[in-house]
């Protein structure tokens, strides 16, 4: 089975609790197999889920990728996120890659 890893141990609660459901990335990272524990992102496989330890934590699925700009992310995304403002999507927080197209 395919792997993701997070290394804030806060995202990892917000999934397992199911509050974060979407993910933002770079387009460039969705095809490819970062590492071990980072796999590259297809729709409808599952995943598993692993904290900064290296303890899976649970199960996911990916349901669907968008492709969205950094600065037009919707709100339904960043809610998703759970953020309660679009400044967690920020294209700031995306060093030299503002204007990049992003994948949700």
């Amino acid at each position: 089975m395919k792997c993701l890893q997070f290394v804030s141990e806060h995202l990892v609660e917000q999934i397992v609790e199911r509050r974060k459901t979407p993910s933002v990335c770079c387009l460039e990272e969705v095809a490819i197999d970062l590492d071990d524990y980072n796999s590259a992102l297809v729709v409808g496989d599952y995943y598993k889920v692993y904290d900064s330890f290296l303890v899976n934590k649970c199960t996911i699925r990916i349901l669907a990728m968008e492709l969205w700009r950094w600065d037009n992310i919707p709100g339904r995304l960043w809610r998703g996120e759970t953020n309660t403002n679009a400044d967690g999507c920020n294209p700031s927080d995306k060093p030299n890659v503002p204007n990049d197209p992003a994948s949700v």
